[in-house]
């Protein structure tokens, strides 16, 4: 039972290792490429506030269009 708990032990520690070497040449990376200037969140972000504008504007022209419709079903064009 000891002997697993060792293997995990050094598994987890070479592990902890790979991920800081890992993050560690990220950085340097994104140091060296600089901001990219673009936010993930901003765009998405935006994507939906356009979505939810354009929905908008076609609920209201549906609203609108259905609004006329019954004043013209109503309309009696034979003059009788």
């Amino acid at each position: 039972m000891k002997d697993s708990y060792l293997k995990a032990g050094v598994a987890v520690s070479l592990l902890t290792g790979k991920v800081r070497a890992h993050l560690n040449e990220a950085y340097q990376e994104m140091s060296e490429r600089g901001e990219r200037g673009d936010n993930p969140v901003v765009t998405v972000l935006l994507w939906v506030a356009g979505i939810g504008i354009a929905l908008s504007i076609v609920a209201a022209l549906v609203a609108l269009g259905t609004k006329a419709s019954t004043k013209v079903d109503n309309v009696d064009l034979d003059g009788k």
